[in-house]
């Protein structure tokens, strides 16, 4: 106390602060280093499965059991680059329909995604700027939808795809597709961003003639890229994991997703857990190549949907 008044005295109340800041700097630092260390904990937390996952797969299954038990199992079976694989030759070599599996998911994912950002951008866009009748009710009634699992209208749409005569090949591709083109949650997505955009950019263009379809793709479309690429991988990522449904609308291995068919390799061979976590690698790499590449988009356009 003393000391201080002999500070405050000689170089004004303001040096007196100095300690403080100082303190308030260190206590910063050490916050700073505890959430560091707790994110990294948490990350190798979830990176233990991802690693265990990728590790046995380039194990066969001898291996992987010997080894289940032990701190090797974190780590590849030997220094042999050529016994790494051999899960995944028995999984091409087993399993004809795989490369045909991954082209269809290929195919649904490119289909679902241009059809969704096409039919749920232009209905945000029409909540955000059409002021019509009901408006605000729509939007209210779109969020207690949302509510509600998705899961729960597999049996009604698989039962209006049955009246609809959508369900027998080669039409039941189109029964697959036509039920994810429109979400209520990619609408409501679209209409958050779209409000957080300037009206002044669109008045101006319909003053020099655009209509209000040219300002659309004109104007907001090439201004919205971080919210179309979220709602690109995200739908990707709906697409690519899809199982339920793809099990009831394809019979026929030939039509049949990668996820469907990671599910017959299991049914197959469960005792064989190399060429089951083979084959779930796999499927696995596009989407982590997606995230990897677009992960600036997904926070932008997440983080700006969510301050409106």
């Amino acid at each position: 106390m003393k000391h201080n008044l002999v500070i405050e005295a000689k170089y004004g109340p303001i040096a007196k602060l100095a300690p403080d800041k100082a303190k308030m700097g260190i206590s910063k630092v050490i916050k700073t280093i505890i959430i560091v260390i707790l994110c990294a904990l948490l990350a190798v937390i979830f990176f233990f499965p991802v690693l265990w996952m990728v590790s046995n797969s380039f194990k066969d299954h001898e291996t992987v059991y010997a080894q289940m038990t032990s701190i090797r199992t974190f780590f590849p079976p030997s220094l042999n680059i050529g016994e790494w694989f051999v899960s995944y030759i028995k999984l091409f070599q087993g399993f004809e329909n795989f490369g045909q599996s991954v082209l269809n998911s290929l195919i649904y994912a490119s289909v679902t995604i241009v059809a969704v950002l096409v039919i749920n951008s232009i209905a945000g866009y029409a909540l955000a700027r059409f002021h019509f009748p009901g408006n605000k009710a729509l939007t209210t009634i779109i969020l207690l939808l949302m509510i509600i699992p998705i899961e729960t209208s597999v049996v009604p749409t698989y039962l209006i795809l049955y009246y609809l005569g959508l369900l027998k090949e080669p039409f039941n591709v189109i029964g697959y597709l036509i039920p994810g083109f429109a979400s209520l949650f990619y609408t409501y997505m679209f209409r958050q961003y779209f409000l957080g955009m300037p009206r002044e950019i669109e008045e101006a263009a319909r003053i020099d003639g655009c209509s209000r379809i040219g300002v659309f793709f004109r104007m907001i479309v090439p201004l919205a890229k971080p919210i179309f690429a979220t709602v690109a991988i995200f739908t990707f990522m709906g697409s690519w994991n899809e199982y339920i449904f793809a099990q009831l609308m394809f019979p026929n291995p030939a039509q049949q997703p990668l996820q469907v068919f990671l599910q017959l390799v299991n049914n197959r061979n469960p005792q064989d857990i190399g060429m089951v976590m083979a084959s779930l690698t796999l499927s696995t790499i596009p989407i982590a190549l997606v995230y990897i590449f677009a992960q600036r988009y997904i926070v932008e356009g997440v983080a700006f949907t969510g301050l409106k």
